[in-house]
């Protein structure tokens, strides 16, 4: 099932991912894989207008940098984003939705680790920083490369500068103290796994409060990024018959049988999809 419709997801949105996905790599990808998150909220959420928003955050710090000096950059762009136009992580409302949607926090100067860090790069790179994705477990950050060692920005604390140190503390505030330090934690995040983790977190947030077609839309799009990730389709099977949904998910049941006979589950499964069908 390659090519198919959504049945939860924002028709919109869908295809906005479907184009991201065609040229995941590329800088532009980035940004509109995290508008089509967005549409499925924000129908009205618009790539040209977010690309715009970012554009002109550049500019105003273009305006200013003098040189090329890596720290020099870096200060200018702590000063346009976390002084001048106060985006900050939202303690308050962390689990808000809205956080994860870059349009919505373009507007509010308020969302995640994932989002903040995905305008500092973006702003960044546009000055000439080099800049990548860093996601530490529970906690995304951005690393900026500098006279040959990485920087660790956390854009949800106003641009801390993170030591392993600090960056481990952050890491057993979710995971707990065992966590030991590991130097593949800093190793740069693929636009995809960007993307997808900004939809796991929608994902978790959805299920916590059991809005099933949000989880489903997320899942459909997560497909378009993964599309020999076979258990997302077994996943979305399983979502849409809790919604009642019978006929779609007895279809995409079907195509992830076909696909892994081997499952450890298939008696199960296969038990539902015999219950769907009567």
């Amino acid at each position: 099932m390659n090519d198919f419709r959504p049945v939860c997801c924002r028709r919109e949105a869908f295809e906005t991912m479907r184009r991201a996905a065609q040229r995941i790599e590329t800088p532009a990808a980035l940004i509109e894989g995290a508008v089509a998150i967005a549409r499925h909220a924000m129908p009205d959420a618009n790539v040209e207008a977010t690309k715009q928003t970012l554009v002109e955050l550049a500019r105003k710090l273009r305006t200013r940098v003098r040189g090329s000096q890596t720290q020099a950059l870096v200060a200018h762009l702590h000063e346009l984003l976390f002084v001048e136009e106060s985006f900050v992580g939202n303690t308050l409302n962390y689990h808000d939705p809205a956080n994860s949607y870059l349009p919505c926090v373009l507007e509010t100067r308020r969302g995640l680790p994932i989002t903040l860090s995905l305008i500092y790069r973006v702003v960044g790179e546009r000055a000439g920083l080099r800049v990548r994705g860093i996601g530490l477990p529970g906690h995304f950050c951005a690393g900026v490369e500098c006279d040959g060692s990485l920087l660790v920005i956390d854009p949800f604390y106003a641009g801390r500068v993170l030591s392993p140190t600090d960056a481990l503390e952050r890491i057993r505030d979710t995971y707990g103290a065992e966590v030991e330090w590991n130097d593949e934690l800093l190793r740069p995040v693929s636009n995809r796994h960007w993307l997808t983790r900004i939809m796991q977190n929608l994902l978790h947030t959805f299920s916590e409060r059991d809005q099933l077609a949000d989880v489903a839309a997320m899942l459909e799009m997560e497909i378009l990024l993964w599309p020999e990730q076979h258990h997302l389709q077994r996943d979305l099977a399983l979502v849409l018959a809790r919604s009642g949904k019978v006929d779609h998910a007895s279809r995409w049941l079907e195509s992830y049988l076909a696909a892994n006979p081997d499952d450890p589950q298939r008696d199960d499964l296969e038990q539902l999809l015999q219950a769907m069908s009567v």
